[in-house]
Parts: structure tokens; C-alpha cells; sequence
């Protein structure tokens, strides 16, 4: 049997750098900072609509396969599989998380390894939604709701979902407890499939279920596109740089603005969870909540967690005032912010690919032998992968940190060459576009060496 917990991101021996580590964040700093100036010089020119054009090429070969309903009925049972798998295996599998499928399916495949590939690829999350595949297969027999009229609640409800989801992986401490993780599936379904009933399918998902609404964001970073006729047929398909679909028109409002930075605040947390700075600040917070048993320690976490958030939301309006200011031009401040929001998304992304590379990169791996006897039964399902060990290949701690470089430089240079795209459709004229840009660059380049000194904590050795 596998003698491997679940690893929260990182493990092994660290990398003893071979240059100090001011010099990689200061260079990557540079590198954001050369970006900006490459793209004043390539596309500085291009304003208003012009600005927010970009090249794609039709696919047709994808077409017939847009418009087959095989991959969505393919993709709905396999995510309603791993869902009941989650389910049983946290329920009637072992209480061990190293040996429990539950844990491998939900923190690694789901949370971490589906982002990454709908980032990669486009919304797989359109295909593999177990609730959608469940009533979409109902409402073959039977017809469902909706019952009453959803008010007009933006997304706020999925950014509450979506907090708690974050609150069980980070803050909860129980994260770790297959039967919790069950239980949630469970209460969450049955949240998910009541509301899509009462109030329609498409709005539940696309205001209320914090799933969709994340990979709906993140899949417009994907390079697949598709056009839609008046009767909602697929009608073309095409194939898009990375990232520029982030620029295509989408709901406005403050309650897209906080999802996008509810998104990057967790992501942050999470690895300032694993530094010594938040070690330290736990230990001398030891009096305050160590009276209070769990309940302190979920309490200084979850506020933690909330004071983070709060403070990105802070940092970004007010970066988006200086934005406005200095483009000196009267935009509204709601639409101004949510099209910057998205901006900041492959920033997100490729945290999330950074932050998550070693856990993905091995602990993915552990689920394989456990197939052989998934509940712990003393079953013999698949011999052949008994005895299988994780390859770490690919996870030496001196790969892990370059490849993080490489990660955050890409995202940095990717959000600010969007920005300034959509500066130039914002401002009109290229000068308001290019003084606008100033803070965007300043905020951007600040959070690249941020980023790398968090990641640095948990990869390298640093004195």
C-alpha cells in the first residue's frame, strides 16, 4: 500500500538557488515591464473597436463535433461518475485521505486539474456538469419548473457558493476528511438540482452555481470559439489566440468584479498559508484561538481569508480610479472595472498552474493503484496497477520553481497586453490609453514579484 498523504502543493527537498532570490523577482518585474513597452510599440495604435479585434481561424473539422450531442452525453456521464464516486468513496471508503479516491477526485482532477485544462483548452466544464447531465435527462420524461422567477441577483449567489467551497478547502481544516467531502457533494447537489427545478436551468447555472460561473470565466482564456444561430444551433467554430476571449462582451457589475477577485484572493491565500510569515502570525495569534479549539482555528483562517479578499477588492478600485483618472475620460466605474476584472484572469490561471504544478504533477498519480481496491475493501479490481509509484520525474523542486517563473511571467505579460487592449476600446485615443496604463502596469508588475516571493517560500530555499 502507497505510504503518500495528500501533500498540500508542494514537497521534498527545496531548491537551494543558485543566484539570490531579489534577482528572479526583480527580473521578472523587468520582463512585465519590457512587455508593456513591446506592446506600445505593436499595438499601441489600435483604439475603440479596433482595439478588441483579434484573428481566429474557422475550424470546420470541430463543427460536427459542436453540434453532435455525443461529447455532452459523454462528458455529463462522466462527470456524474465522479461525482457518485466522490460520494461512495467518502462515504464507505477508508477514513485514511492517502487511500481515499474522494480526496484525489475532488482537490486534484476537479479543483485543480479541471481549471487548468478548461484554461487550456475552453469551458470543459460545459461538457462534465453532473447536475446539468442530470436534468437535462430528466427533462426527457418528465418537465421540470421553473416554479418562480429568480430575482436579479447578478452572481452573488455563486460567489457566496464559491467562498464556501474556498472555506472547506482552506480554512475548515476538515478539507481532509473524506466523509465532509461526501457530505458536501451531497448538500451541494441537492442544492443545485432544487434551484435548476424551482427556477429555471440556465439561470440557477449561470447566476447561482459557482462552478459554472468559474469556468465560464475561465474558459474564455481557452482557444476554442463558437457562433451560435437564432435558434441557438452551433454554427461555426473557430480557433483563437489564448486570452482574447476574455475581451468579448460579458455581463458587467460589481458582482463580476468581486467573483474575479474572489478568485485570485483564495488563490493567493493559499499560498500564503504555506509561508512562514503566516506560520509565525499563527503562533503569535496562539492565545486568541487556541482556547477556542477548531472553532479558532477555522476562525482566524476564514477571517484571514475575508481580509485578503477584501483587501485585493480594495487595492484593485482604487487602481481602477487611477485607471480612470488618468485616461481622462467619463466612463461608467462598474463596466470600467468588470472589463479590467478580466483582464486580470490569466494572472489567476496561471497561479493556479504554478501554485498547484508538483501536487498535480504527482499526487495525480496515487489515484492509479488505488483503483485496484478503491474502497479499501481487500478487493482485487485492477492487479495490473498494484504496486505502481509516482513519478517525480517532472517534480524535481529545481523544474517546480523555473517552471513557476515561467508560469507567472506569461500570465503578467498576457494581462497586460489585454489591458492595454482594453484601455484602447475604453479611452479611444492612444495617448488616453497609454497614460491610463501606467497604474495597470504598476499593479501588475507588483503583483509578479508578489506572486513569485509567496511561491518562493514553498519551493526554494531561501537563506
Amino acid at each position: 500500500m502507497l505510504d503518500l498523504g495528500i501533500f498540500l502543493h508542494g514537497f521534498g527537498p527545496r531548491y537551494d538557488l543558485p543566484a539570490p532570490l531579489f534577482f528572479y523577482i526583480f527580473a521578472a518585474g523587468g520582463v512585465v515591464v519590457i512587455s508593456f513597452v513591446l506592446v506600445i510599440l505593436f499595438v499601441g495604435d489600435q483604439v475603440g473597436a479596433k482595439a478588441l479585434q483579434y484573428p481566429r481561424r474557422a475550424a470546420p473539422l470541430l463543427l460536427p463535433v459542436a453540434r453532435s450531442p455525443w461529447p455532452r452525453a459523454l462528458g455529463g456521464t462522466i462527470g456524474l461518475l465522479g461525482l457518485l464516486a466522490v460520494i461512495v468513496s467518502g462515504l464507505f471508503g477508508s477514513s485514511n485521505p492517502a487511500v481515499n479516491p474522494a480526496e484525489y477526485l475532488t482537490w486534484i482532477y476537479f479543483w485543480a486539474g479541471l481549471v487548468i485544462l478548461s484554461g487550456l483548452v475552453g469551458n470543459l466544464w460545459y461538457l462534465l456538469n453532473p447536475w446539468a447531465a442530470v436534468y437535462d435527462f430528466a427533462t426527457r420524461f418528465v418537465r421540470l419548473g421553473p416554479v418562480w422567477k429568480l430575482p436579479h441577483v447578478g452572481v452573488w449567489p455563486a460567489s457566496a457558493f464559491y467562498s464556501s467551497f474556498a472555506c472547506l478547502e482552506l480554512t475548515s481544516g476538515v478539507a481532509n476528511q473524506p466523509h465532509v467531502v461526501a457530505i458536501a457533494a451531497i448538500a451541494y447537489s441537492a442544492v443545485t438540482l432544487a434551484g435548476m427545478i424551482l427556477f429555471g436551468r440556465d439561470e440557477w447555472l449561470e447566476n447561482c452555481e459557482a462552478f459554472t460561473v468559474l469556468f465560464g470565466i475561465v474558459g474564455r482564456f481557452g482557444p476554442i470559439e463558437s457562433e451560435r444561430d437564432d435558434r441557438g444551433a452551433v454554427s461555426a467554430v473557430y480557433v483563437r489566440p489564448w486570452g482574447v476571449g476574455l475581451l468579448k462582451p460579458a455581463p458587467s457589475g460589481w458582482n463580476r468584479v468581486f467573483f474575479v477577485i474572489l478568485m485570485l484572493s483564495t488563490l493567493a491565500f493559499d499560498g500564503i498559508l504555506g509561508t512562514p510569515a503566516w506560520q509565525d502570525f499563527n503562533i503569535t495569534l496562539e492565545p486568541i484561538w487556541l482556547p477556542m479549539g477548531q472553532f479558532g482555528f477555522f476562525l482566524v483562517k476564514t477571517t484571514g481569508l475575508i481580509l485578503v479578499t477584501f483587501g485585493f477588492l480594495l487595492v484593485f478600485i482604487a487602481f481602477i480610479e487611477a485607471v480612470i483618472f488618468f485616461g481622462n475620460r467619463k466612463v461608467d466605474l462598474a463596466t470600467t472595472a468588470t472589463g479590467f476584472a478580466y483582464t486580470l484572469v490569466p494572472i489567476a490561471l496561471v497561479y493556479n498552474m504554478a501554485h498547484n504544478y508538483s501536487y498535480v504533477m504527482v499526487q495525480s498519480q496515487v489515484l492509479i493503484p488505488l483503483l485496484n481496491d478503491p474502497l479499501q475493501k481487500g478487493w482485487h479490481l485492477w492487479p495490473a496497477v498494484v504496486g505502481l509509484q509516482p513519478s517525480f520525474a517532472l517534480a524535481q523542486a529545481s523544474t517546480i520553481w523555473f517552471a513557476q517563473i515561467v508560469l507567472i511571467v506569461i500570465g503578467h505579460v498576457i494581462a497586460v497586453y489585454l489591458s492595454h487592449l482594453r484601455a484602447g476600446e475604453r479611452f479611444r485615443t492612444a495617448q488616453k490609453a497609454l497614460l491610463s496604463q501606467y497604474p495597470m502596469l504598476v499593479l501588475m508588475v507588483t503583483y509578479t514579484m508578489t506572486s513569485l516571493l509567496i511561491l518562493a517560500q514553498q519551493t526554494t530555499k531561501t537563506g
